[in-house]
């Protein structure tokens, strides 16, 4: 056994599992507790949970094919991850939820709608026309539903959970049908609007056919025109042929600007098929080629890997290529179109050069022709306008064959068992979570504790060794772990008489009740583990002191109550069982129990002869130990402070330390009152007993301070009230206990 228990200062290590599993055992019924409620409230909750029923579904996102050859065709290729990760956000999104809760007509289901709106709308409030109820509803379909992609596939698994099997299955297969026609109507956007811009031409031109035959028809029924003169055919014809080269400089000119509008914004990701030549047709299928290659190649290794950089820069040339030649078509389309309504200017120009010409020769004639060429022309124009309008509605009715690269590869179907709650597996992870909180707690409750409870706390706030720790003492006054303590009682309580009888100063047998206040354990049970501890005390103080001439010393603390008394009462008869002479003085005169341990009368004492001249005899008090005697604290004097720190309490001291081996002085606390600096600077040392889990860390610091600073002489520290299981010789009571049936 080691004598002293000395640790050193906090080294701030990670807590270790016998600690924690001591932690434990303190706070047990902390985490029982804790683990105990959140298993009930899991469980509870589990039980009490309505079912939710999950329909799954699975959709194929595949590249889009080219059907058609049309100029107006715009095919948009689905290229890289980007492509992927908007779609998953589409399935996502209030729009796609919106058209979902529609198609499904949840406003006009009742019963959802009672539970939807805790038990029905307010009266007045339309749920088909109302925006908040809208956005609530979309708000709770987002939340049901769940968007998963498929690692390394192309496929999507959606989800969606709701306590209704029927309608979680029909609202799932409602979104998928949503998301195919939102994909439809997207990609025929752009043929709808060059149909729509077609349509407006061609109106605005019939109008003007229109307007020019009723003013030709006017014209010439004013002007009496009937025939035109060889001169005037002759300046016709040249006026009729710069007409006809205006009117296909402007046809011209709008095929053109209509294939540069379809084109401008074409891109790598944005391939129109009146791009698709075979240039950019190879350049694209390198570029996609390459990006599924990467794509593939970006699940197996991370960034770095050189196989990837190099397939990455080779995707990036590709890109960069097909960005190239795409631009180049763009600008030749521009500068095409530029050319064409250059010339239309010219045109324009000559035309009107020659009108002003034929004017000069006849304009009632010339005026004329020029309007029946320029219906004539117009006509030309609108013919064109209508065939173009005609492959664009084409394109545009293509929608009706649902023409998609969105594939439904499961469609989901009612669930026929409920995905939540899973009541056992709740149960088994509110017991887990509810251990690990409860145990949690408790070091929190424990790191909040600031009072002292080892050897290290010692050492931390006061820089002394520990002499020993003493067990918590038992109600009933047994520390024997050997034999139960109603086995144990009547014997000690029949030994005690014995002792006090023999000796003739216990007038009075204890009582079955008064057993408690029995505090000389070391007398009355020496085989408890309690008395061990007190002679394993011995034992370091006798080794710490063993080459120097420290005979008295005192025995405080540093608030009431931490045991003081008892330490000193159990630790000077130690000393007498060691053979020592021993003497013990109360000297805690404000509020004396010395007496009452050791069952004596407080009469006389050492207030009587600090303030009388009391005889030596009268102050010297027997006890059951032959070695062991004890001078009582007296009536409490006016002025305690005073007596302990005369001289003659000095020459006392000196007196009892010539004519015994030990003296050992019991004051009153260090942080209470300044009695025991007072008469500690007269002995030799003191030791400082703290109570586990009561005194606080800062009390045991403080009243140190005060002892260097009276340059009083700490011998070390004793840890009163400490656990059994917290001791580490905590197979100590049942080697006890088998020893003690051996000698039985």
């Amino acid at each position: 056994m080691k004598a002293i228990e000395k640790a050193g200062p906090s080294s701030g290590q990670a807590i270790s599992v016998r600690e924690l599993w001591l932690i434990f055992l303190k706070r047990r019924w902390i985490v029982i507790a804790t683990a105990l409620a959140v298993f009930t409230a899991v469980t509870a909750v589990s039980f009490l949970t309505v079912p939710t029923y999950t329909a799954k579904g699975q959709i194929l996102i595949e590249r889009e094919s080219n059907i058609l050859s049309f100029e107006n065709m715009l095919q948009i290729e689905p290229l890289g991850d980007d492509y992927y990760q908007t779609q998953y956000k589409l399935l996502e999104s209030r729009t796609l939820a919106g058209n979902t809760v529609d198609r499904i007509k949840l406003t006009e289901n009742a019963a959802f709608m009672k539970e939807f709106s805790k038990g029905g709308l307010r009266p007045g409030v339309d749920a088909k026309t109302d925006p908040v109820i809208r956005r609530r509803l979309i708000t709770w379909f987002q939340a049901h539903l769940a968007v998963q992609p498929v690692r390394r596939t192309r496929l999507i698994d959606l989800s969606f959970g709701y306590r209704d099997p029927k309608l979680a299955a029909d609202a799932l297969n409602a979104l998928i049908e949503s998301y195919v026609e939102m994909n439809i109507d997207r990609k025929y956007q752009a043929s709808e609007q060059a149909t729509d811009f077609l349509t407006a031409q061609i109106k605005t031109v019939t109008e003007e056919i229109e307007a020019n035959e009723r003013k030709l028809q006017d014209y010439g029924r004013s002007k009496n025109i009937v025939a035109l003169s060889d001169s005037e055919n002759s300046v016709v014809n040249q006026l009729g042929d710069l007409n006809t080269a205006l009117t296909n400089a402007q046809i011209d000119r709008i095929n053109k600007e209509t294939f540069y509008n379809e084109i401008k914004n074409a891109g790598p990701d944005y391939i129109p098929s009146a791009l698709n030549t075979g240039l950019i047709q190879r350049l694209g299928e390198d570029y996609n080629r390459l990006s599924r290659e990467y794509a593939k190649l970006t699940e197996t290794y991370l960034p770095d890997f050189p196989q990837v950089q190099q397939l990455k820069a080779e995707l990036d040339e590709a890109k960069k290529a097909l960005e190239a030649e795409t631009k180049a078509m763009v600008g030749r389309a521009y500068t095409d179109y530029q050319s064409a309504l250059s010339r239309e200017r010219l045109t324009a120009a000559e035309f009107n050069k020659a009108r002003r010409a034929a004017d000069q020769l006849n304009s009632n004639a010339i005026q004329y022709n020029s309007l029946l060429i320029e219906i004539r022309n117009a006509k030309n124009l609108l013919d064109s306008l209508l065939t173009r309008k005609s492959e664009a509605g084409v394109s545009s009715r293509l929608k009706d064959f649902r023409s998609s690269n969105i594939w439904v590869v499961d469609r989901a179907e009612v669930p026929l068992t409920p995905s939540a709650p899973n009541t056992a597996k709740n149960m088994a992870l509110g017991l887990m979570i509810g251990l690990f909180l409860g145990l949690g707690l408790a070091l929190l409750y424990e790191n909040l504790d600031v009072t002292i409870k080892d050897s290290e706390d010692v050492w931390k706030y006061a820089g002394v060794p520990t002499l020993g720790m003493v067990p918590l003492f038992p109600k009933d006054g047994t520390g024997s772990a050997g034999e139960s303590a109603e086995e144990e009682r009547p014997r000690i309580r029949d030994k005690a008489a014995a002792i006090w009888a023999s000796t003739g100063l216990g007038r009075r047998e204890p009582k079955e009740g008064q057993l408690a206040s029995m505090d000389l354990l070391v007398q009355f049970s020496p085989d408890s583990s309690f008395a061990e501890q007190y002679r394993s005390i011995r034992t370091a103080l006798l080794f710490s002191m063993e080459d120097s001439n420290r005979r008295a010393l005192a025995i405080t603390s540093p608030l009431p109550q931490d045991g003081k008394t008892l330490t000193a009462a159990n630790l000077a008869a130690s000393l007498a069982h060691a053979g020592k002479r021993v003497v013990i003085i109360d000297a805690d005169l404000r509020k004396p129990r010395l007496h009452k341990v050791f069952r004596l009368k407080n009469l006389n004492g050492l207030s009587k002869y600090l303030l009388t001249g009391l005889a030596w005899d009268d102050l010297l008090r027997t006890t059951p130990i032959p070695t062991l005697f004890v001078i009582n604290a007296g009536p409490p004097p006016a002025d305690p402070l005073e007596l302990l720190g005369s001289e003659k309490m000095a020459a006392l001291l000196g007196q009892l330390k010539k004519d015994f081996d030990f003296v050992l002085v019991d004051t009153p606390p260090v942080l209470a009152v300044s009695d025991a600096l007072a008469i500690g600077s007269r002995l030799d040392g003191m030791i400082m007993v703290v109570r586990r889990g009561k005194t606080p860390r800062e009390a045991l610091k403080r009243a140190h301070e005060k002892l260097e600073a009276h340059k009083i002489k700490n011998v070390g520290a004793v840890i009163n009230a400490v656990r059994m299981q917290d001791l580490d010789q905590y197979h100590m009571s049942s080697y006890y206990g088998h020893r003690e049936r051996l000698d039985g």
